[in-house]
């Protein structure tokens, strides 16, 4: 079964401290001392991200979003292969100075829309759709801001030192032991696995 994917590597316990503040705040829901806390690095060109956020990660932040048991952080981790994937990267920590509902609403977007932006990087018409003129125009001046490259490579360095090679990958962190899992999970497997270590 899925969750026996999860509980097969036990590793260190965690020891990275999150910054709250500017574009360092990776935190989709949750708090630091969340007792469940699941990392994701993901490409926004991956089609293996687009399903597992579209389909799991949607939900985890619908079921976990209130009450700070579970945190979710979402990392950059823009490979090679995917030559639009590092502007989409640009433009979603961009917008993460618009809050976190706002932010979490343009990684989904993203995701929806990945066929359509994938072949030429345009990001801009894609936000249009979901930001009003002014979160629009307050990304469009963030996205020159130098500090958005800076964050990108934090991020893709993190992955790095964890040995992320392909993307979705996630550590799932609970009574401080961290997990990995390589590739997506289904939503109702994953449900089961947080909600029998929460009790």
């Amino acid at each position: 079964m899925y969750w026996l994917m999860l509980a097969l590597a036990l590793m260190a316990p965690l020891t990275q401290s999150q910054q709250e503040s500017g574009y360092a705040d990776s935190y989709l829901i949750g708090k630091p001392d969340s007792p469940v806390r699941i990392e994701i690095f993901s490409d926004f060109e991956c089609p293996h991200c687009r399903a597992f956020f579209l389909d799991t990660v949607t939900n985890l932040i619908k079921e976990y979003g209130a009450g700070n048991k579970v945190a979710i952080l979402f990392r950059e981790f823009p490979l090679a292969q995917y030559p639009a994937s590092r502007i989409a990267s640009r433009y979603a920590v961009a917008s993460k100075p618009l809050g976190r509902e706002q932010w979490a609403k343009v990684i989904e977007y993203f995701y929806t829309c990945q066929a359509e932006w994938s072949y030429d990087g345009k990001m801009e018409p894609i936000l249009a759709r979901i930001l009003d003129s002014a979160a629009l125009e307050k990304v469009k001046a963030n996205v020159k801001d130098p500090a958005i490259e800076q964050t990108i490579e934090q991020e893709l360095a993190m992955g790095n030192k964890k040995d992320v090679s392909s993307t979705p990958t996630v550590f799932v962190t609970m009574g401080g032991k961290e997990q990995r899992l390589v590739g997506g999970l289904a939503f109702p497997v994953f449900k089961q696995f947080i909600d029998s270590n929460l009790k």
